[in-house]
């Protein structure tokens, strides 16, 4: 137990010997106070702690917008942008180095010198690298909730899923990191390969939504043009048997498009499916990074009616009396990839990537325990 607290005290005073320590957590106050600067009076919304104003007959101190509005903010925006992009990436400048350095000679043969196992170290190793996004995660995510409180009268404690949330996504990307780490003992290499990693990742992420966007579109369009070429094709029977020969061909003539137009979309399918069924079957075997982000925003809106979705669309402006708004088919579409998206429970979506994060951990470790040191 000695040599494992030793381990991660050496770990906790090498990260914060670190400057990128010091400058991330600098600028995770920065974003706080930024994020604290919006808030809500009676006549709208003031920003940049009441400097600039706008006016807003909708979203104001006290109604239910501002709060959907000003969490959505912390969940869809600060989150995803800062901590799961740029804090991210420079974490991962920062904890590179951690088994290279540690590998290298001298350093490592200090440490297996004493009774401890080399599995337990190398765990011992990764949690600390860990550390750096728990640590800074932990001050942004208790800021979050005191502006939150201050500005709405949140007191939300599903803020604080930001903490879990935020080191399981990048535990997803650092045990690539701490794999090439290991087989090439490069702190350049290791971070090189863990970024090419997360943009292939969303490479493909991006790519199979685009693909489920367009199979609704097909199967919308599809649905539509059967159901007006059965409708016309009645049409055409029900003239035909009248003896109207003059009705029958003019039915018959309006169904050669939605005809066309049902045999293109189909055509479309099947030569969609076979790439589509490829790259969700890669999706598969990855992690689910931006799923798993997801979580934060369906805690965050588990108890409103008024979405961010629809502030951002407009569609929360509506005016109850009037008949809503016919979507466009891209909208639609869209709109349907989004319902799915919910509907995939948050112990599927951790559990995928927990799997992933253990094969490659389990291989890392293999190479760690076979070292000569």
């Amino acid at each position: 137990m000695t040599s494992i607290l030793a381990i991660l005290r050496e770990s906790w005073l090498s990260l914060r010997a670190e400057w990128l320590f010091k400058g991330v957590m600098g600028l995770n106050v920065l974003v706080i106070v930024a994020y604290a600067s919006i808030g809500f009076d009676a006549n709208g919304i003031s920003l940049f702690y009441g400097l600039t104003h706008i006016e807003s007959e909708f979203i104001y101190a006290g109604s239910p917008m501002s709060r959907t509005l000003y969490l959505g903010i912390y969940s869809a925006f600060i989150v995803n942008m800062w901590l799961a992009w740029a804090a991210s990436i420079l974490a991962l400048i920062s904890t590179s180095s951690i088994f290279p350095s540690f590998l290298s000679a001298g350093a490592v043969e200090l440490v297996v010198s004493r009774p401890t196992r080399r599995s337990t170290i190398f765990f011992v190793k990764y949690a600390g690298g860990l550390l750096f996004v728990v640590l800074q995660v932990s001050v942004f995510t208790l800021g979050a909730f005191l502006a939150a409180g201050w500005r709405v009268d949140a007191w939300d404690p599903a803020i604080f899923l930001a903490i879990p949330i935020i080191t399981l996504f990048y535990s997803y990307l650092f045990c690539v990191n701490v794999l090439v780490g290991v087989i090439t003992r490069s702190t350049l290499i290791a971070l090189l390969a863990t970024l090419l990693f997360w943009f292939s990742s969303f490479s493909v992420r991006t790519a199979d939504d685009i693909m489920s966007q367009f199979s609704y579109r097909l199967d919308a369009t599809v649905e539509r043009t059967e159901a007006r070429v059965a409708e016309l094709d009645e049409e055409t029977s029900e003239a035909e048997a009248a003896g109207d020969e003059l009705d029958a061909e003019d039915a018959a003539h309006w169904a050669v498009g939605p005809q066309a137009a049902m045999d293109r979309a189909r055509k479309a399918q099947s030569q969609l499916a076979p790439w589509a069924a490829i790259i969700s079957g890669v999706r598969t075997v990855l992690p689910e990074t931006a799923r798993t982000l997801g979580l934060l925003h369906r805690a965050l809106e588990r108890n409103t009616d008024t979405t961010l979705m629809d502030l951002m669309s407009g569609a929360a402006f509506d005016d109850e009396d009037e008949p809503p708004r016919k979507l466009s088919e891209e909208e639609e579409a869209q709109a349907r990839h989004m319902e799915k998206e919910e509907e995939i429970p948050a112990w599927s979506i951790i559990l995928k990537s927990l799997v992933f994060e253990a094969v490659i951990l389990i291989v890392a470790l293999i190479i760690f325990r076979r070292r000569d040191f």
